[in-house]
């Protein structure tokens, strides 16, 4: 009886040792190569392993938190192999939430630097805000309120709470120590885990600013036992101490600089290490997710047999579904209604105010948050915001709460266009803006160039009425000249010297139409002057150009809409505008003193209308080509000016191609036509694309010239003309190097070849 009574005693002590036995996962981090780790979750869960804590940092913290919050390895894997987690580190914004109404044009600029400048003129002080970050963080500040919000809300702001209890490391770099984080927002926590110098931005956490945890602690086993002390701990390594930094490597001086020496190492009696090493995984290197899955999972599954000798208790896949399950059913539905606003003053509080909703009692969704975020950041009015969702019990809702980042007030862009042809550019930029109740904005812009030159005064003021609205005044002086014997490879002897100059006040007045779409009407006046030569047989010491002197009033009617993914060489997205556009006036035509046929002053009376469309699109293939079209139609009823010459430089130009908008080509000239192209694309990797353009130019009625260089419509559908273009982009973050060849059926055997650096872009003219 008393063997009988021992062995049963015996046998209840094993089993209370078994079922107490407690596992904790400890994750290293190491950018993208941390998804190393869901493979090695999943082996562990298909194996019946607990896993009752979890420790992280950076990488190891991301995945991490998204178990401990009740994510299944397959989850993990569908969240971050989804298009959307590539926009979170990209900063990409999602078609339906682009808001092109409060958008700027494009600008060539490189760089933007916003400062403020102080009140007293005595201490005058100044403060440049410069970038401190590559990635983007407006996406980010609110992927974490979506991803975390609830689970914060379900666990009480306490981290043991979770559906397995978790712990991750930051760094405070003022004081010089880790951030052992347990409490609070689950979001800020893990953000501040990944916040890698220079390339993400840091959160501040209860006053400090908090980095990526791997700066002092990327593995932390002495977390894991000091907070939860488990009878064993399986350790997952995907990342090394820095390597001896290289002159040519500044990534290896920077983590040199900031990253403190990690101790990966983990005594066997204190549980299983697991350590991976890759030489070719760079930090966004998400796309090779599921090679780095299955690296883990086969390396756990190889040790399968000696994990499971050291850990004798086991989970059920039923009961693990289940626990998770129940847990997730906790989660409160994310619904907001009241707002609580930091960072900004009382008059920009209820500007922010109305774009979530017009009734402080009225209850939002996600959705209409993402709406009402987007819009608020589309202009330069506001540089950030960072949104939390607190969960109030009593009202089983979400308070919003925003830190709100009003831009500084002056801005200054530099940028242009470096290249080996005539397009050499350089823009400036001045600007002041202004929140309060409505959003304000003044600039004063200029390009310098051989072909373009442009100074540009522009004032714009917006209205958040309950249908948005806003007014731009524009006056603008712009001159374009033009000098055709500059190509390259040409074997046309008849060189063009020609200018067109713009001087024009308008007012457009826009709404928004849709989320990405927006209705103009434009009112204005202009005086257009274009010089030419009548002929190719110039003596420069007696002839002088002749002129074409244009007064005009009109107006127009337009829809515009983009959600292209660059200025230049997108590869997503599309631009559409319809324009209606009329116009009355005189011509004066001013002869030179060379002999024309044509001699004297002539005035001539203009009245037209015109309507014009556009479509650019991209559509992917798939992961590494992009399928890109253009198509363009011109109806204009404009009469002929005193010569062919002078109908020529107004009739309307199709120039689908940086080059082709600094070149004067009759070919493609006409004031009725049709013109489409196709654009295949090749994506070498997020930087570097091959891009091949065809595009097909038909005017409905070609413009021809008789003996007395008189304009006359000629045959229609007549006239076909092509471009062909090859090039080789690079996109940088401040610009774009493209290398192109290019060639146009006429002139014949005409073959162009250059390099740029920066943006071509124009600004606005008075027909559009």
């Amino acid at each position: 009886m008393k063997r009988v009574c021992l062995l049963v005693s015996l046998l209840f002590f094993l089993f209370s040792s078994i079922q107490a036995q407690k596992v904790g996962l400890v994750l290293s981090g190491g950018g993208a190569k941390g998804m190393t780790h869901i493979g090695i979750i999943r082996a562990l869960e298909e194996n019946g392993i607990p896993i009752d804590y979890i420790t992280g940092t950076s990488m190891g913290a991301i995945v991490g938190s998204m178990y401990a919050m009740g994510y299944t390895p397959d989850e993990m894997m569908e969240l971050i192999s989804s298009p959307d987690f590539k926009r979170w580190y990209s900063g990409e914004i999602e078609t339906q939430y682009e808001y092109y109404f409060k958008k700027n044009r494009p600008s060539p600029a490189f760089f933007n630097f916003h400062f403020s400048l102080g009140d007293s003129l005595e201490n005058k002080k100044t403060q440049i805000s410069l970038p401190t970050n590559i990635i983007s963080p407006i996406q980010m500040n609110l992927v974490f309120l979506q991803l975390f919000s609830q689970a914060t809300a379900s666990c009480n702001e306490d981290f043991d709470n979770l559906f397995v209890p978790f712990r991750c490391v930051a760094s405070d770099i003022y004081n010089k120590k880790e951030l052992v984080l347990s409490k609070g927002s689950l979001g800020d926590a893990v953000r501040a885990s990944m916040s890698f110098p220079f390339v993400f931005k840091p959160i501040e956490i209860d006053g400090t600013l908090a980095y990526d945890g791997g700066i002092y602690n990327n593995f932390p086993t002495d977390v894991m036992q000091n907070d939860f002390n488990p009878d064993i701990i399986i350790g997952s390594v995907v990342s090394t101490n820095p390597n001896k930094p290289t002159e040519g490597d500044l990534m290896s001086q920077i983590e040199n600089m900031v990253m403190q020496k990690t101790n990966y190492e983990m005594p066997d009696s204190v549980g299983i290490l697991m350590t991976f090493k890759y030489d070719n995984v760079s930090l966004l290197d998400f796309n090779r997710l599921e090679e780095l899955h299955d690296i883990g999972y086969e390396r756990t599954m190889s040790l399968m047999d000696s994990i499971k000798g050291r850990i004798q208790r086991h989970v059920s896949a039923d009961s693990l579904k289940l626990r998770r399950k129940q847990y997730k059913e906790k989660y409160p539905p994310l619904l907001f209604r009241d707002i609580y606003i930091t960072g900004a003053n009382e008059e920009q509080q209820i500007y922010i105010r109305k774009e979530f909703h017009d009734e402080n009692s009225k209850i939002f969704t996600l959705n209409d948050l993402k709406r009402a975020y987007f819009r608020l950041l589309a202009d330069d009015m506001i540089s950030e915001i960072i949104p939390h969702a607190v969960y109030n019990k009593e009202e089983e809702l979400f308070d919003l709460h925003l830190k709100v980042k009003i831009e500084d007030n002056f801005s200054v862009s530099l940028g242009g266009n470096i290249s080996t042809t005539s397009s050499n550019q350089l823009y400036l930029r001045f600007g002041y803006q202004s929140l309060d109740y409505y959003s304000k904005e003044f600039s004063i812009e200029g390009q310098l160039g051989k072909v373009y030159n442009n100074l540009q005064l522009m004032g714009r003021i917006e209205l958040p009425t309950t249908i948005p609205f806003s007014c731009r005044l524009i006056g603008s002086v712009s001159t374009f000249d033009y000098y055709k014997k500059d190509k390259l490879f040409s074997k046309n002897d008849n060189p063009t010297f020609n200018s067109k100059k713009e001087q024009f006040i308008k007012l457009n007045m826009a709404l928004p139409f849709m989320a990405n779409r927006k209705a103009e009407l434009s009112l204005g006046i202009g005086r257009l002057t274009d010089d030419y030569f009548q002929s190719n047989i110039i003596d420069f010491d007696k002839d002088r150009a002749d002129r074409s002197l244009y007064k005009l009033f009109g107006g127009s009617i337009g829809y515009y809409g983009s959600t292209l993914n660059s200025r230049q060489y997108a590869t997503a997205g599309y631009h559409e505008q319809l324009v209606a556009q009329i116009y009355t006036g005189n011509e004066e035509f001013i002869a030179g003193n060379n002999t024309q046929p044509t001699n004297g002053r002539k005035d001539k009376k203009h009245t037209w209308l015109q309507i014009s469309y556009s479509k650019d699109a991209y559509h992917r293939i798939n992961r590494k080509f992009t399928l890109g079209w253009k198509a363009e139609a011109l109806y204009s009823s404009k009469n002929f000016s005193e010569n062919y010459t002078a109908t020529m430089m107004q009739a309307g130009s199709f120039s689908p191609t940086p080059h082709s908008k600094i070149v004067y080509n009759e070919a493609f000239r006409a004031n009725q036509y049709f013109a489409a192209g196709i654009k295949p694309i090749y994506t070498i990797s997020d930087m570097f694309q091959l891009r091949t353009e065809f595009y097909g130019f038909l005017p409905i009625y070609p413009i021809e010239c008789n003996e007395q260089n008189k304009p006359y419509y000629g045959k229609s559908f007549t006239g076909f003309e092509y471009i062909g273009e090859v090039s080789f982009v690079c996109k940088l973050p401040f610009g774009a190097i493209s290398a192109y060849v290019n060639h146009y059926s006429s002139p014949k055997r005409e073959w162009n070849v250059g390099i740029c650096l920066g943006w071509q872009i124009f600004n606005y003219r008075f027909i559009e």
